[in-house]
């Protein structure tokens, strides 16, 4: 730990917040807790999910706290602002403010790209008089190559793509092809279909076939695929991603006498409608190049299988005792594949037609973006709780918080070609989105399911590492496995397993919940390591110094041209985006008093300890 006298100087003014108010705001139950504790206190008592919203609601009332700004109207700019301010009046549901200039344009700059604006750009944004600067910027970063990096590797994540799982070639050519996609706004249908249609010789020539070779299950040997085991993988993680359906459950039994405390539609799904949903793949060959000299990943995909065998070994679920083939039959509707048409073919035009593919979409970006889902958790839909005007039975509620925004929301989405960076523009212009965290007087629980603020969230791992060495201005060069190519953020990288070679950064990402997109899953939970980790990391620690190239040093050599007071600020703007408050200035003076190089270091480390710094608003 830096452990520097001067420190104690901030303590007591309450302007910092260091290690011991951190770890308490981390310690809150719902964020230390194992997930399967944490599964267990925060489960709705009828349906056992987790209230994601409820924890989100609870930890922005400890970061962000309450404000003496009166929210008074807000413009409704769109048909998210008539739903959501339309349920809050006519409930009487009093809501915050717009946040602050500084504010948003840290919010949108961490949500769209990923990264935080520079002195430069928060400055220009604030003293800018226009009145439609908020929607410039969000069109400005809309398509730019910071977005298309960040939402490139969220979708990295969501599609689970790594070397180990398809080989460096195969990963970096997906990489490609979905950043081309984003960027040049291929429909999302079209982009879903290409990615469950697709055939090659190899996943390393053709960059939409990784999605389906990422879910190959593997027998005895490396070279045995198990064929049933696979189209179940994949019919299970294609319901996930783009109809928001775990079937995982129903992949091993039926529903009746298992699930009816979780999920209402799934008690009425049997284990065969399962096998009828995986068979769409029966005759879809997922097979390893054993020709291929190297230890890596390569797998062809072509339609020459032989079709779903209901006794068909497994290794990774219970075993099947059914007999013989099973036909094809899309879970949601039980439509058949034309039999002259290739059944994948037709299971990309079931799946991307249906309502629920655009309604889970939408509610997939909403909660990237608003920091909850309007049903959530995202993946977990119930299909008989989400109509108002046909209520489920008594003890269970209708599951999204707003269902007719949810339902306008894909509506929209379709009836506008299943554009991307319009429902992302359209989420990020509202005056939803652009509600501070901060709340006018008394909040309740119950306020949680209006959005009558906006959630705060911690940072993930990769922001973390983005904003600590784009406010210090030291980065490494690294480099992407397989190709000539580096970059400088961890959200340009192709796969977590590129960070590898850095130790501390490596650790350090970790630590903050990092995906390995192999057998670990996203966790952006707050931890005490994780604040032992921003006070002593070497990763961290390294950085605060005024080496050669970093932004403090840079700062030091332009005294006597800054004073001291403009250094603080300089320093508030780079890791906090805005000015520091006269109180703050005050102490920053007395730290660097002494000694300036050391004080200013003092400073950085403290900048970086601030909640502020690690959560979004």
């Amino acid at each position: 730990m830096r452990a520097k006298s001067n420190y104690q100087k901030w303590i007591g003014a309450g302007v910092v917040v260091v290690a011991g108010l951190l770890m308490l705001a981390w310690q809150r139950p719902a964020f230390t807790q194992t997930p399967v504790q944490q599964r267990m206190d925060d489960a709705h008592p009828a349906t056992g999910a987790v209230d994601n919203r409820a924890t989100a609601a609870a930890l922005t009332a400890t970061i962000a706290g309450s404000t003496d700004e009166v929210a008074g109207e807000v413009a409704r700019r769109n048909l998210i602002d008539e739903y959501i301010f339309g349920k809050m009046e006519a409930d009487g549901i009093p809501h915050a403010p717009l946040a602050s200039d500084t504010d948003f344009i840290r919010r949108v700059y961490l949500d769209l790209t990923a990264r935080i604006p520079t002195p430069d750009e928060v400055r220009e944004f604030v003293s800018s008089t226009d009145p439609d600067k908020r929607d410039k910027l969000v069109d400005s970063l809309i398509g730019s190559k910071p977005y298309l990096a960040k939402w490139t590797y969220w979708f990295g994540d969501l599609s689970r793509t790594n070397g180990n799982r398809i080989g460096n070639e195969g990963k970096n050519l997906y990489y490609r092809w979905v950043y081309d996609a984003f960027q040049i706004n291929t429909p999302y249908n079209k982009m879903v279909g290409d990615m469950l249609t697709t055939k090659a010789v190899s996943n390393w020539y053709v960059g939409p076939a990784s999605y389906l070779a990422r879910w190959v299950i593997i027998g005895a040997t490396c070279v045995d695929t198990v064929h049933e085991d696979t189209s179940d993988e994949i019919a299970v993680w294609t319901a996930m991603h783009f109809l928001g359906l775990n079937l995982q459950c129903v992949s091993c039994h039926d529903g009746r006498r298992h699930l009816e405390k979780v999920n209402l539609w799934l008690t009425e799904q049997k284990r065969s409608e399962f096998w009828q949903e995986a068979a769409f793949f029966g005759k879809t060959r997922v097979l390893r190049r054993t020709e291929v000299s190297t230890a890596q990943d390569e797998y062809s995909i072509d339609d020459e299988g032989a079709g779903y065998s209901a006794s068909g070994e497994s290794v990774q679920r219970v075993p099947r005792r059914g007999e013989g083939m099973v036909e094809p039959a899309f879970i949601l509707t039980g439509e058949q594949p034309d039999p002259d048409k290739n059944p994948r073919e037709e299971f990309a035009r079931m799946i991307t037609s249906h309502p629920q593919f655009a309604r889970a979409t939408v509610n997939l970006f909403w909660a990237e973006m608003m920091g909850v889902g309007i049903v959530d958790p995202v993946f977990d839909f119930d299909l008989l709780r989400q109509d108002p005007n046909n209520p489920p039975p008594d003890g269970w509620s209708i599951q999204p918080s707003h269902p007719e925004l949810l339902d306008a929301l894909a509506e929209d989405f379709r009836e506008h070609d299943y554009d991307l960076q319009r429902l992302v523009r359209m989420i990020a212009t509202s005056s939803a989105y652009q509600l501070s965290s901060r709340f006018p007087g008394e909040w309740k629980a119950s306020y949680a399911k209006y959005y009558a603020r906006k959630f705060v969230r911690r940072l993930t791992s990769e922001e973390m590492y983005n904003a600590i060495v784009a406010s210090t201005n030291l980065y490494e060069d690294i480099p992407i496995r397989g190709t000539d190519l580096t970059v400088k953020y961890a959200t340009e990288t192709r796969s977590p397993e590129d960070m590898r070679r850095f130790g501390e950064a490596a650790f350090f990402l970790k630590v903050f919940g990092q995906a390995n997109r192999d057998y670990s899953e996203r966790n952006n939970q707050g931890a005490i390591d994780q604040a032992i980790m921003m006070m002593n990391s070497a990763f961290v620690t390294e950085r605060l110094e005024a080496k050669p190239g970093s932004a403090l040093a840079e700062l030091i050599a332009k005294q006597p041209s800054l004073d001291d007071d403009q250094l603080v600020e300089e320093l508030y703007y780079r890791f906090l985006s805005r000015q520091p408050a006269a109180e703050e200035t005050a102490k920053a003076r007395e730290l660097i008093a002494d000694n300036r190089q050391q004080g200013l270091e003092d400073l950085q480390w403290l900048l970086m300890n601030k909640l502020e710094f690690i959560f979004n608003d």
